[in-house]
């Protein structure tokens, strides 16, 4: 019995996709971003006193990204599963500013970059009660081509929920996320 190149190249093609749904099938099924770390800072409001509040965070992303196939050698190409957003950090000035309606960064990292948005929570915005938007943008160059993919995940944050503290005497109110709550899950969607 003898093998045709058409016959040979549908074997070969039916091969590939069946290799190849694995694949698909992890990326399909994300799994929740990780919030490591979460404070924040708010100031007295004194006269003379320090005038910027903040709210730091760290995430990570624990999936593996296949960002799609290069044309010019047929390889996958992936983004380890791992990747942190580190000393994610919102700081305003108290007179004025608000953090809302603002992109803030992370550390850099290598294969893309990391962002915070900070939301309004449950009852409008405060150092104690707001929603943490994180993106990770998964970018990187394979011998000449761009592959790009982003994905989000919110989570909220509120004083007797996931965050604890104190506020002093002085007005200086410190919150930062449970150890019960580290790691933090939130669902994750590709943008």
């Amino acid at each position: 019995m003898q093998f045709t190149q058409t016959a040979f190249a549908a074997i070969l093609a039916i091969a590939s996709s069946a290799a190849a749904s694995p694949l698909a099938a992890r990326q399909a099924t994300l799994q929740d971003f990780q919030v490591n770390k979460v404070t924040s800072y708010s100031p007295s409001g004194r006269p003379g006193s320090y005038p910027w509040a903040q709210i730091t965070a760290s995430v990570t992303d624990p999936n593996e990204i296949n960002l799609g196939t290069s044309q010019s050698d047929g390889s996958n190409v992936t983004v380890p599963a791992g990747s942190q957003g580190l000393n994610c950090k919102a700081q305003w000035y108290t007179k004025g500013e608000s953090p809302l309606d603002r992109t803030w960064p992370c550390d850099a990292t290598s294969n893309g970059y990391w962002i915070m948005n900070v939301l309004a929570g449950s009852s409008g915005f405060a150092t104690g009660d707001f929603n943490l938007k994180f993106t990770h943008v998964a970018d990187l160059v394979y011998r000449g081509e761009q592959f790009t993919e982003s994905f989000e995940a919110e989570g909220h944050f509120a004083v007797g929920e996931n965050l604890s503290g104190s506020c002093g005497g002085s007005g200086i109110c410190t919150w930062g996320l449970k150890s019960a709550n580290t790691p933090f899950e939130i669902a994750v969607t590709k943008v």
